[in-house]
């Protein structure tokens, strides 16, 4: 017997909460570290950003699946950029882009440095875990001037994200084995 071999071209969803697309799916395709952020946590911080949210411009640094762009621009931001290096998840949010025929988005293929440029209200940093990205990413985002930066990692962040004085916890909290929160830049 002949077993055919098949190539895992799997294709996952997730969909947007709230907002003009609520209810929308968002499709993405398996690669290896993507893990969009999950519900429970997205809720939450589109919770904390509802006030302020409408026609902001946001920035989803290592977007993966886009998943948190797509829930702002669903909840009223002006403009998402999405920056992604990984060329088949860049497709796929492209794909979804035209799907929900979005135009007030730009998405940059290729390393986070590329989307370092400009100025941005809010700004979603949710790097690889394993990379330990964060303490250099918040150093290298103070010149976009956002008024808020949220922030998802495996590990606590609250005994060193203030160890220069540059940003404040405004909110944080903890889902099962993730830690994320909601900062401001201390203005001197």
């Amino acid at each position: 017997m002949n077993a055919k071999k098949t190539t895992k071209t799997a294709k996952q969803q997730v969909q947007i909460i709230a907002g003009n697309y609520r209810h929308r799916k968002i499709h993405f395709t398996e690669i290896d570290g993507l893990r969009p952020t999950g519900a429970r946590i997205r809720e939450t911080l589109f919770n904390w950003l509802q006030p302020v949210i409408e026609g902001k411009t946001v920035l989803d640094l290592f977007a993966g699946s886009g998943i948190l762009g797509f829930e702002a621009l669903s909840r009223g931001a002006k403009q998402v950029t999405f920056v992604e290096k990984n060329p088949r998840a860049v497709k796929q949010i492209q794909a979804n882009l035209t799907a929900l025929s979005i135009s007030q988005a730009n998405l940059i293929p290729g390393d986070y440095h590329q989307g370092l440029n400009g100025q941005y209200d809010i700004v979603l940093l949710d790097p690889p875990y394993a990379l330990r990205l964060l303490p250099v990413l918040l150093k290298e985002i103070l010149p976009l001037s956002p008024h808020y930066v949220f922030i998802e990692d495996n590990q606590p962040f609250a005994d060193w994200i203030n160890t220069d004085g540059e940003y404040q916890i405004l909110k944080s909290k903890k889902a099962g084995h993730i830690y994320y929160g909601l900062l401001t830049i201390n203005k001197a």
